[in-house]
């Protein structure tokens, strides 16, 4: 039986800086990845607030090396009356996170997994977890290969949510049931104010849903429709074929796709909304989408995760400071995650209403609103400063407070 202090199981980019984190600590660290690197993944647009955790495990030269194109802001269409508006990072509440980037994520990932393996990470590839089995002084995972004794499990293997599977904890969110269809095209036009920046764009009702165009270095851009499932169900129509319909019927994304080039498949996900009842027990703690994935307009994916390995290997470090693996010494961490899923969820929700939809592309003539959405954007979650996340989350009967009307106009 293999012996190590952490055993992580997923090697995407939650995984990967959760265990370069750990290897910084000095802990002897074990990632078991079940697929080959490089693979395909979706959900390639970062947000600034990653850029500091990229910073502190040491691997953002190598993303900046590497060549990936980089963000400055984030464009919102109305798709029907085609009002829009350009947030540009540089203008957030925190003027100290003007960028980001847009990675395809098979060299993305691969390249955080081989930082993380250069930092003294042991990774088994490809390999699958099977079992996970706890006991009073050791979390031991069962594998084809044999078993892997950790003092701590970490689950971060993404939306396969290992434990929460096995737990039966996994819950569909209700009313985000959501189908996706995407595919990565050559000569779509980018955004006019900067190439480098994605493009949202809003249809309909609460029943139908939004585009995104992430432009990448290599010519290519990544094209994709959300919709609610029911609408989709009704359409009769394949994947691609709604996509297709999809695409014709917008104002603002036809006239962008009219000379596009499909490279590959058009692709499909369903359900992709989902949370769990517990992110943390005795020994074992879930980071990132396996505890968690919320509806990805606002590309909050990879960040959720790489600041969930942030959060978690302080509270790893604290639970090796007290020798005390159990789930109240991860109280904290569990806490922090639900504030911020919560916050990033009530967000979503009033992008899917009008009113607050129009107050976004309308921004402009109010600086202090633009700048606070500008930061929830940004991935900057936790900043008591910003009155329109209490405002969004009902905080402390926020929804009364004079400073948040007066905000919101």
């Amino acid at each position: 039986m293999q012996s190590f202090d952490v055993t992580i199981i997923g090697g995407g980019p939650g995984g990967s800086t959760l265990g370069a984190l750990l290897a910084q600590q000095g802990r002897r660290v074990c990632i078991i990845e079940r697929d080959t690197f490089p693979r395909f993944r979706i959900g390639e647009s970062l947000l600034p607030f990653s850029i500091d955790i990229f910073a502190k495990t040491g691997v953002l030269p190598k993303i900046h090396d590497a060549g990936f194109m980089v963000k400055h802001g984030a464009r919102f269409v109305i798709d029907e009356s085609l009002e829009e508006e350009c947030f540009w990072f540089k203008n957030g509440l925190d003027k100290d996170h003007p960028y980001a980037f847009q990675v395809q994520r098979a060299a993305f990932d691969e390249l955080l997994l081989d930082h993380a393996r250069e930092l003294g990470v042991t990774v088994h590839q490809p390999l699958q977890a099977d079992e996970l089995r706890v006991s009073d002084d050791a979390a031991v995972v069962t594998t084809p290969a044999g078993e892997i004794s950790a003092k701590i499990v970490c689950d971060v293997s993404g939306r396969w949510t290992f434990l929460s599977t096995r737990q039966r904890q996994r819950k569909i969110h209700p009313s985000h049931r959501k189908v996706t269809a995407f595919g990565h095209f050559k000569n779509v036009v980018r955004c006019e104010q900067d190439p480098g920046n994605i493009i949202i764009a809003r249809f309909g009702d609460s029943r139908m849903g939004w585009f995104w165009l992430i432009p990448f270095t290599d010519g290519t851009t990544s094209v994709g429709v959300v919709a609610d499932a029911g609408y989709f169900a009704e359409s009769g129509l394949s994947a691609g074929e709604f996509f297709e319909r999809s695409i014709s019927a917008s104002r603002s994304i036809a006239p962008r796709m009219r000379n596009a080039e499909l490279c590959g498949a058009i692709r499909a996900e369903s359900d992709f909304s989902y949370t769990s009842d517990r992110h943390a027990g005795d020994r074992w703690i879930k980071v990132g989408d396996a505890g968690a994935f919320i509806d990805p307009v606002f590309s909050s994916g990879v960040f959720l995760s790489t600041k969930a390995a942030e959060l978690a290997a302080e509270a790893i470090s604290r639970a090796f400071d007290a020798n005390d693996f159990s789930a109240a010494m991860f109280a904290d961490y569990e806490a922090r995650i639900r504030h911020g899923t919560k916050v990033f969820w009530a967000f979503i929700d009033a992008f899917y209403n009008r009113d607050f939809l129009k107050q976004m592309v309308t921004s402009r003539r109010r600086p202090l609103l633009q700048s606070s959405i500008t930061s929830l954007l940004a991935g900057d979650i936790y900043n008591e400063n910003n009155n329109l996340i209490s405002f969004l989350t009902g905080k402390g009967g926020a929804f009364a407070d004079s400073e948040t009307q007066a905000l919101l106009g």
